[in-house]
């Protein structure tokens, strides 16, 4: 197991420039004021997109030829009305509509604008409703080369986004990207002065000495030097992994989740992998979740 001092000084890349993806409903627009204070805080670039579907779906007599820009003036004049309420206030943005298979944009402007960050809403399907809509979200932060932050709908009940991440819940499975996200929860606690929580999910089949054993192997994650310096909360609790860290987040009031997530190697297998614990996570979460890849 490596250890979180074989990192050195765990310090991210500067997040220049973030990616905001948004299909201008409520889920989207509750995602918005977390990419501006993100911007603000770290002087960053808010590039937002609206992706239009390849082939529009437009309903029109058979006697007449259908017009495709319709769908595209549409969302190029809501795009307008939001940008007319200047919602990046000071923070610098560009805005586009494009058109395309999702990911094939959304790559195009991850290579072309270097994005550091992906900030989006989720509509948090799932089950039945998830396999035959598919996931967007999840389509993202499993194929993103970049970190993702995702707002579900539980966080758009909790009130205006600050970003301030008083506390960070560090959630670990020692694989799937974590020691890359461990990073990431380390930069993000030393730069908001945060309270760091780590915690592992064990089976709910484990005993007392092998619940001490998992929290010890969570603790060895860093080194002596960021254990005095963030003094982080050591969990380590039987239970579904997905359910547990919910509990978890919610009971400490937890403002950012920070967890690894699998790769997946297709957008349409990312977007159709069920009931996945990171999925979960980010559908229910009451705060956002911050996904990284290994």
């Amino acid at each position: 197991m490596s250890s979180f001092s074989s990192l050195q000084t765990p310090v991210i890349p500067a997040v220049k420039n973030i990616l905001f993806s948004t299909d201008f409903s409520p889920c989207a627009q509750a995602a918005l004021p977390f990419a501006r204070a993100i911007a603000e805080r770290f002087g960053s670039t808010v590039h937002m997109v609206h992706v239009l579907a390849p082939e529009p779906m437009i309903e029109l007599p058979l006697d007449r030829f259908p017009d495709l820009d319709a769908d595209k003036d549409v969302a190029q004049t809501t795009m307008k009305t939001l940008l007319a309420c200047k919602p990046f206030g000071p923070v610098a943005y560009t805005a586009t509509v494009e058109r395309g298979p999702l990911w094939d944009v959304l790559t195009a402007f991850i290579v072309e604008k270097n994005i550091d960050l992906i900030v989006l809403g989720t509509h948090g399907r799932r089950g039945l409703r998830k396999l035959v809509l598919g996931s967007v979200a999840e389509q993202v932060f499993r194929l993103a080369p970049c970190p993702v932050l995702t707002v579900g709908p539980e966080a758009m009940q909790e009130g205006a986004a600050d970003a301030s991440f008083k506390t960070v819940l560090f959630a670990t499975d020692f694989y799937s990207g974590s020691q890359h996200a461990l990073a990431y929860a380390v930069s993000m606690t030393r730069a908001h002065h945060s309270h760091l929580i780590l915690l592992h999910a064990v089976s709910d089949s484990m005993e007392l000495p092998d619940l001490a054993r998992a929290g010890q192997r969570v603790a060895d994650l860093i080194s002596a030097g960021a254990m005095h310096e963030f003094k982080p909360e050591i969990i380590a609790e039987a239970g579904p992994a997905a359910e547990t860290i919910l509990r978890i987040a919610k009971s400490k009031e937890a403002d950012l989740i920070v967890m690894g997530a699998h790769h997946a190697g297709a957008p349409s297998l990312a977007a159709h992998l069920p009931w996945s614990t990171a999925s979960k996570v980010v559908s229910e979460a009451h705060c956002p979740t911050l996904t990284v890849r290994g």
